[in-house]
Parts: structure tokens; sequence; C-alpha cells
């Protein structure tokens, strides 16, 4: 009896994955946020991520538009996605953040807290 119910739960689940992720013939949706990064342009680049010009250049290189939030000590600026981006697009756009040569550094802003070892 625990094998055949094994069976078909396994049976159902690789169902769900041969149906291309489908659910009553609907695809999934990923989720969405606005993505929060932390940028530091080369320092004597010329890059100004506050100013306009700024925002447009690293919104091409994101791919997609950019809003300043904030500056940083260091040199550093926040910035975020105007529109909410899938999950999966965020690694590709900091990826194509980091190539470009005005940018010395580019991660996301993310919460961090301290953990103590036990």
């Amino acid at each position: 009896m625990m094998q055949r119910r094994r069976r078909l739960v396994l049976g159902g689940l690789s169902a769900l994955l041969l149906a291309g992720c489908q659910i009553n013939g609907e695809p999934l949706r990923e989720d969405a946020r606005v993505l929060r990064l932390i940028l530091v342009p080369v320092p004597d680049s010329g890059l100004d991520p506050a100013s306009s010009e700024g925002l447009d250049r690293l919104s091409r290189a994101a791919g997609t538009e950019l809003v300043h939030v904030r500056p940083m000590s260091g040199g550093g600026h926040v910035l975020a996605t105007a529109e909410p981006v899938p999950v999966s697009q965020a690694e590709t756009i900091l990826q194509r953040l980091a190539a470009d040569p005005a940018i010395a550094y580019a991660e996301e802003d993310r919460r961090v807290t301290h953990q103590s070892p036990e």
C-alpha cells in the first residue's frame, strides 16, 4: 500500500514536470520583485549614477529601467529597478552591470544579519 502511494506521488510530480510546470493548463508565474542594487563606479570614470545620463547608461547596461534611491558613503549608490523583475533575472542584471568597465562593484542590496556561532 505504501509503495503504491509513493509511486502515485512520484508519478504526479513527474507529470507536473513534464507538463512544463503548468497547473490547469496555465504556466506557473514566477515571482517578481523590485531589485535593489548597491553600485560603486570606478573612480574617475565620469559615471554619476545620480544623474539622468548616468541612470540612462546604467539602465541600458542592465537591460531594465533603474532609478536612483540614494547615495552611500565611499562613493557607492543604491539603485532599484523601476518595475518588479522576475527573480530569475536578478543575477543576469547584476552580471550585465558588473561587465561595464565604469563599474567597480555591483551587488544586490540585501539585509544581512549577524549569526553568532553556537
